[in-house]
């Protein structure tokens, strides 16, 4: 069963392993650790599951062994993505690929049946290639003047060469030049000079630190702050959280990862210490977000006691949304476990 989000991908194997049991469903996703995802990847092998939850880490490159029916959930937003998740079924001598597709919504309803219709007429998609894109020419810039001098109007005809270049005027390659030599002002000054441009020789050098910046910069993927998350008390390193998740959560909150349920020792620097959890159900999502207005008004009123006037009344029932949230130190049950951040706590003032 292939899914577009990793969220989806835990919610989905929870279900069915409630249904065929769990050690019949696992879940595959780059948010788990590669001896997870291997381990998932062996016992499909094997025969010894019945279903398995995947994203797209398990769409090239890895031999499955053999798989009945693929089924998609959601659009895959692209006619090749359909082609290489449905013939992963059937993948051996004389097999036909057999998958079902299962739209979330009346707008990828539309979207499936334009994709089986380009399957049947043998469609692929049309690439379209940015034009001239500067954030990228700014780091191929760095990266050829740490490496060694470059003449100006030699590194521009380099550029020039390039198919998504061949129409970069000369004053654009000047502007991204002159940003890269004089940085850009700050609170703290200028930062990010990362060449050095002589104007009377027209030379680019790299300064102090461009070969480190344009190793670890480069590239147009922006880096996603995961933490890593640690099982004690063996010091296995299971997966990794979202930093919104693991930055709002507390200890003991319950979430689910590759099938099996966790709960919160201790949220360090850079990583999350969990224990196992007999919960059947996780209380969060390793990758959720926050809920939509809907899912808030159909959650119960919070299990903390507001007879006594002098308890915290918890406004997570209230119909009205309030101005501003604030994480709740004081969880109960039917709370902050289920949403993560809870309503703003309306303590009584006191008469003093």
């Amino acid at each position: 069963m292939f899914v577009n989000t990793r969220r989806l991908a835990e919610r989905m194997a929870m279900q069915l392993s409630e249904r065929i049991g769990a050690e019949h469903v696992t879940s595959h996703h780059g948010s788990l650790s590669r001896e997870k995802r291997f381990e998932a990847e062996e016992r499909l092998k094997r025969g010894e599951l019945q279903a398995l939850v995947a994203t797209a880490s398990l769409e090239l490159g890895i031999d499955i062994g053999s798989v009945d029916l693929v089924i998609q959930v959601g659009s895959t937003r692209s006619i090749a993505t359909l082609l290489q998740r449905v013939g992963r079924a059937g993948h051996r001598l004389g097999a036909v690929p057999k998958g079902r597709v299962f739209p979330l919504s009346r707008d990828e309803l539309i979207e499936c049946a334009a994709l089986l219709r380009a399957t049947r007429e043998g469609r692929l998609d049309r690439l379209i290639i940015p034009d001239k894109p500067l954030d990228i020419l700014a780091q191929q810039i760095v990266a050829a003047a740490a490496g060694e001098e470059w003449n100006e109007s030699d590194l521009y005809e380099r550029v020039r060469s390039a198919y998504p270049y061949r129409n970069l005027a000369r004053t654009e390659f000047d502007d991204v030049v002159q940003m890269l030599a004089e940085g850009f002002t700050t609170r703290r000054g200028r930062r990010s000079a990362h060449i050095h441009y002589d104007g009377i020789n027209k030379k680019l050098t790299g300064r102090r630190g461009a070969r480190i910046a344009a190793i670890t910069s480069g590239g147009a993927i922006p880096d996603l702050g995961d933490y890593r998350v640690i099982l004690e008390p063996t010091e296995t390193f299971v997966g990794t959280l979202n930093e919104d998740f693991a930055i709002e959560s507390t200890p003991g909150d319950i979430f689910q990862l590759g099938n099996t349920s966790y709960q919160i020792v201790k949220v360090e620097s850079g990583q999350v210490r969990v224990a196992r959890s007999r919960a059947r159900r996780a209380t969060s999502s390793s990758s959720a977000t926050r809920p939509t207005r809907s899912s808030r008004s159909n959650r119960g009123k919070c299990a903390w006691p507001t007879r006594k006037a002098n308890r915290p009344r918890c406004r997570s029932g209230s119909a009205k949304r309030p101005a501003a949230r604030t994480s709740c130190r004081r969880r109960s049950p039917g709370c902050g476990r289920t949403w993560r951040t809870a309503w703003t706590i309306r303590r009584p003032r006191s008469n003093g």
